[in-house]
């Protein structure tokens, strides 16, 4: 025995395809070699497989031990020992070298060939016809019954059956009895706790997830209450200046009309010194009234398109609630999208109107009117 070989795929189902096409031609004899031939060619769907040739590397052990027992020499019996002739050669020892592999999984695994399997018709080929080898392959029957021994060998003289011989002569003996007897329960309740471990660590993950999006979710309804209260505020501040523009309306109306009441009503007796006295403050506190009646005008627009914007901003939160599982899936997702809407969601309420002016600007441009009538 020497360094473990592999099977290579290719060489390997090389000539596998190669004996299985001769034993197509010979499986007609009415002879051993007739039947031996016909067992190989039922076996042809199974063998002529890079699976199955996967599977030997995976499985064997002991037999990768033999530089003879790889498939290759059973075409050329080792350095083109057979020649074209040899054909009943190659039957035999592809033939031998399948039980060979097949009894040492068996005998590693610990279970039966099914007596409906093609290998199992091909074991017992093998097993009561031995006498029919010929010579050159007689060193393949006695490995063949000499296999289990040699597996036994191998592992009670391994490295891991030294060290366990050595770890029970300094141990109690009927602690290791007591293992034994309760080694099936034991790695059973191993296997369930590590099965019911994983299922919670599935649960936990679950868990973990649904806060995450629960956290997310809840800083949006935090920001959608946040502009609610912003909204309700400019809301009021709507209401107040709506009373205010009524009622500067209702004064605008009320004043020239009175006084007009007022003129007509005195028409004979009022002098024109007085009625210039009378128009001209009226004229005046109407412009000024005028002034502040179009200041809150300008209001009203600039807060209801601020509520405007608050309530697209409530829309849109309500919008990332559906469909964001959280902000760092969004940015992977659609790193545009999601940086436009914070852009729109965290920028200043402003009017989509001109420019509103301020009190103390009116003012001064009433006072630009006023000087510009003083002038002659």
């Amino acid at each position: 025995m020497g360094e473990k070989f592999e099977f290579n795929v290719n060489e390997s189902l090389e000539v596998i395809n190669s004996i299985l096409q001769m034993a197509e031609n010979l499986k007609e004899q009415n002879n051993f070699v007739g039947e031996l031939a016909k067992q190989l060619s039922a076996l042809g769907f199974e063998i002529n497989k890079e699976t199955f040739i996967n599977n030997l590397n995976e499985k064997l052990i002991t037999c990768r031990n033999f530089k003879g027992l790889e498939l290759v020499r059973a075409w050329d019996g080792g350095f083109q020992n057979f020649t074209d002739e040899d054909n009943t050669y190659r039957l035999h020892r592809l033939a031998l070298y399948l039980v060979i592999y097949v009894r040492e999984i068996n005998f590693r695994n610990n279970y039966r060939i099914d007596q409906g399997s093609n290998f199992y018709f091909l074991n017992e080929l093998v097993r009561d016809n031995r006498h029919e080898f010929v010579e050159r392959s007689k060193w393949c029957v006695d490995l063949f019954d000499d296999l289990p021994t040699l597996i036994m060998q191998e592992e009670f003289h391994s490295e891991h059956a030294i060290a366990l011989s050595r770890a029970i002569q300094s141990t109690d003996l009927s602690k290791v009895e007591e293992f034994i007897r309760t080694r099936d329960e034991t790695v059973s309740k191993i296997d369930t706790w590590s099965s019911e471990f994983d299922k919670k660590i599935v649960a936990v993950e679950t868990l973990k997830n649904k806060l995450d999006t629960y956290e997310t979710g809840f800083n949006f309804v935090g920001l959608y209450q946040g502009f609610t209260q912003l909204s309700m505020t400019k809301g009021k501040e709507l209401t107040d200046l709506k009373w205010q523009y009524y009622i500067l309306g209702v004064i605008l109306l009320i004043l020239p009309i009175a006084e007009l009441i007022y003129v007509f009503c005195n028409l004979e007796t009022l002098e024109l010194n007085k009625l210039i006295f009378l128009v001209i403050p009226t004229i005046t506190l109407l412009i000024i009234l005028f002034w502040f009646f179009r200041i809150i005008l300008n209001e009203i627009k600039s807060i209801k398109s601020q509520i405007m914007q608050l309530e697209l901003r409530m829309t849109l939160c309500q919008f990332i609630q559906s469909y964001a599982d959280s902000s760092k899936d969004l940015k992977e997702k659609n790193p545009d999208g999601f940086e436009k809407f914070e852009n729109l969601i965290f920028s200043s309420i402003v009017s989509s109107d001109d420019k509103i002016p301020a009190t103390f600007d009116g003012l001064d441009s009433l006072s630009t009117f006023i000087k510009a009538f003083k002038k002659p």
